[in-house]
């Protein structure tokens, strides 16, 4: 090869999303997706891989195979925007802006008291939920 000439960048060399609520890890060429601070994540760090996993083949940043415990954790990583955070139960989208009061009640508390849901609005079909009708509306036109 010509020593003038740029590589390709490896798999490995690509960044990963960032996403809000997330951590990632690449092991293998594979990148690993966790809910930040989980008992998933904990356990991964201290024990390696788990036993059984989800694969998502070349879905990840620069193609890269997605791993993880949960297939909704690696839905609610691919569906983050800048500025969301995002996480996938029970098969709906919720989605809080970044570092609000809502988002830290949603972690602590789970579902919040007042929901606004958009059925079937979301990425792919899904229902989208949150707080308010003005989050879900920001999320629909943030840039992935």
């Amino acid at each position: 090869m010509d020593g003038n000439m740029a590589s390709a960048p490896t798999r490995s060399s690509v960044p990963a999303k960032n996403a809000a609520g997330y951590v990632t890890e690449a092991r293998d060429g594979r990148l690993w997706v966790f809910l930040a601070e989980s008992k998933e994540y904990t356990d991964f760090k201290a024990k390696g891989e788990p036993a059984q996993v989800v694969t998502r083949i070349g879905e990840g940043p620069g193609g890269m195979s997605l791993r993880s415990v949960n297939g909704a954790v690696i839905d609610g990583y691919l569906l983050s925007k800048e500025g969301f955070a995002t996480e996938v139960r029970d098969g709906r989208l919720w989605v809080f802006k970044v570092g609000s009061k809502e988002y830290l009640d949603f972690k602590a508390k789970g579902e919040p008291a007042q929901i606004i849901t958009r059925i079937g609005e979301g990425p792919n079909g899904m229902s989208l939920r949150s707080v308010d009708m003005a989050t879900i509306d920001a999320y629909l036109q943030a840039k992935s």
